[in-house]
C-alpha cells in the first residue's frame, strides 16, 4: 500500500526529484520502493532519463489504477469514522472565480459530509487530471471534452463588453463597434480560439481592433477594467458584481460566436469507486447550471 501511494505521489509530481525536492534520502527511498514495485509486477514502472527517474507507460497506468483504489479506501475510512470526504474540481481561472466558488456554498446544507478543493488549470491539464484521477470533476467547453469521459451541459456561457463610463466618449449607450474602435482594450490572449473569433467580429463590424493590454486570464482583464482605464470582452458572469452606474455592459448579437457550451466532466469509474461521488455529481449539476 505504501509503495503504491509513493507511485501515485511521483506521478502527480512528475518525477522523484519533484516529489521529494531537496531531500536525497527520501528520493533514494522512493527509488527503492518503485524498484520493489517493478520486481513485484514483473515490469518496469520507472526509468531513468538523464538524471531524472520518471514513470514508464505501465507505471503511469498502474498509478492511475492505484489512485482510484486509494481514494476509495480513503472514502471507506472516512465513512467508518464519520469524517468528510474530499472532492476536487478543476476549471479555468474565470470559471473557478465566477461560477464554481460562488455556488459551492449553496451545497453546504445538502452535502454535510463532503469537502471541496478547487484547481485553476488549463484545458489540457483538466482533461489529463480527470483521466488519471488526480481531479474528480472538471469544467470544460463542449468541444474540449474527449471520448472516454462523461459530461453534462451546464449551459451556454455568453460574452459581453464592459467599459468604465469614465472612458466612454459620450453619456449615451456605447455600441460594440464604437467600443472596439475607440476605447483602450484589455484582452485575454492565451486562448487562441477566443482571440481569433474576436478579431473576426471586429472585422465584420468594421472596427479598428488594437488591444493595448494583453492578459493571461479573464480575471486579469477584469482587474484592468476595474482600474477604470480599460474596456474588455469577458464572460457575462463577470458583470454580475459590477455597479452599472460606473460601467457600461454592452450585449450584442455579434458576440454570439464567442458563446461556449460549458460541461461538467467526470470519469465513468468515479461513481463506481468513490463513496458519495454519485450524490455529489448530482448536486454539482444543479448548483452549476446556468
Amino acid at each position: 500500500m505504501e509503495r503504491l501511494r509513493v507511485l501515485v505521489e511521483v506521478q502527480s509530481a512528475g518525477s522523484i526529484a519533484q516529489a521529494a525536492p531537496g531531500d536525497p534520502v527520501r528520493q533514494s527511498q522512493y527509488s527503492r520502493q518503485l524498484r520493489e514495485l517493478s520486481e513485484f509486477f514483473g515490469c518496469e514502472v520507472a526509468q531513468r532519463k538523464g538524471k531524472t527517474l520518471r514513470l514508464t507507460e505501465r507505471g503511469a497506468r498502474l498509478a492511475e489504477l492505484a489512485r482510484g483504489q486509494l481514494n476509495a479506501l480513503t472514502d471507506f475510512h472516512a465513512d467508518c469514522h464519520a469524517e468528510a470526504k474530499m472532492f476536487s474540481i478543476a476549471a479555468g481561472d474565470s470559471l473557478v472565480q465566477w461560477l464554481v466558488i460562488p455556488r459551492l456554498g449553496t451545497l453546504l446544507s445538502r452535502l454535510l459530509d463532503v469537502q471541496f478543493s478547487t484547481f485553476n488549470l488549463r484545458t489540457h491539464d483538466i482533461v489529463s487530471q480527470i483521466t488519471d484521477g488526480r481531479s474528480d470533476f472538471g469544467l470544460l467547453r463542449k468541444n474540449a471534452v474527449p471520448e472516454g469521459l462523461k459530461s453534462t451541459s451546464l449551459g451556454k456561457l455568453n460574452y459581453v463588453l464592459i467599459a468604465p463610463r469614465r472612458i466612454c466618449p459620450h453619456k449615451k449607450a456605447i455600441t460594440l463597434a464604437e467600443a472596439l474602435s475607440a476605447l483602450p482594450l484589455a484582452m485575454q490572449t492565451t486562448d487562441g480560439q477566443f482571440t481569433s473569433h474576436l478579431r473576426d467580429i471586429a472585422k465584420t463590424l468594421g472596427a479598428r481592433y488594437q488591444p493595448v493590454l494583453c492578459c493571461q486570464s479573464f480575471p486579469q482583464t477584469m482587474s484592468a477594467v476595474r482600474s477604470g482605464y480599460y474596456a474588455a470582452v469577458v464572460p457575462a458572469n463577470a458583470a454580475i458584481e459590477l455597479d452599472t452606474s460606473e460601467y457600461q455592459v454592452v450585449e450584442d448579437a455579434a458576440l454570439k460566436p464567442l458563446a461556449r457550451d460549458i460541461h461538467l466532466v467526470w470519469h465513468p469509474r468515479l461513481p463506481k469507486v468513490r463513496s458519495g461521488a454519485a450524490l455529489t455529481l448530482n448536486e454539482l449539476q444543479k448548483a452549476f447550471r446556468f
